[in-house]
């Protein structure tokens, strides 16, 4: 399995955080982007830590 498939959890968590952030009025749609661009790093980051250590 891929990475993303062994962490659906946390991609639904990206999705709807991104939901939320795109649907407020008050910031621009530059910061919205840069939020949206963090969370999918954060998002990368986590699906490698977790990757790294092999369950046995």
């Amino acid at each position: 399995m891929q990475g993303w498939q062994r962490n659906r959890f946390g991609l639904a968590i990206l999705i709807f955080a991104s939901a939320i952030v795109a649907n407020i009025d008050d910031l621009s749609q530059g910061q919205i982007m840069s939020l949206i661009g963090l969370f999918v790093v954060i998002y990368y980051l986590y699906v490698i830590y977790l990757n790294r250590y092999k369950k046995k």
